[in-house]
């Protein structure tokens, strides 16, 4: 367990929509802070649009990040790092490494 948390060397920002003024005027909630961890964020793909996609799907940047188990996001937040914001799209706790979880995310821009 020591090997992997010594690559925690970067510091995520968790954010998820505020209830309070989503009921209230059935608006979309401002994003509001939920929690920080430090976390391993890797790139799995790289932005590379195909000219006739118009699915900007096809162009977002695909990243792992890899946490301790412990306070857990939920797909509905977003994680800010180093100015980008990334849409959680899955969250895995794999039963064989207990005490981490891995989220996948997709980057959707500079914030």
């Amino acid at each position: 367990m020591g090997e992997r948390a010594g690559r925690l060397s970067e510091r995520v920002r968790f954010e998820g929509r505020d209830e309070a003024r989503a009921r209230a005027g059935n608006l979309p909630g401002a994003w509001a802070y939920r929690f920080e961890r430090w976390a391993r964020v890797e790139l799995l793909a790289r932005a590379d649009p195909l000219p006739a996609a118009a699915d900007t799907r096809h162009s977002a940047r695909r990243w792992r990040l890899t946490i301790r188990d412990g306070l857990r996001p939920t797909l509905e937040m977003r994680a800010l790092w180093r100015g980008a914001s990334l849409t959680l799209t899955g969250i895995e706790a794999d039963p064989a490494s207990p005490g981490w979880l891995t989220i996948w995310a997709e980057d959707r821009g500079e914030e």
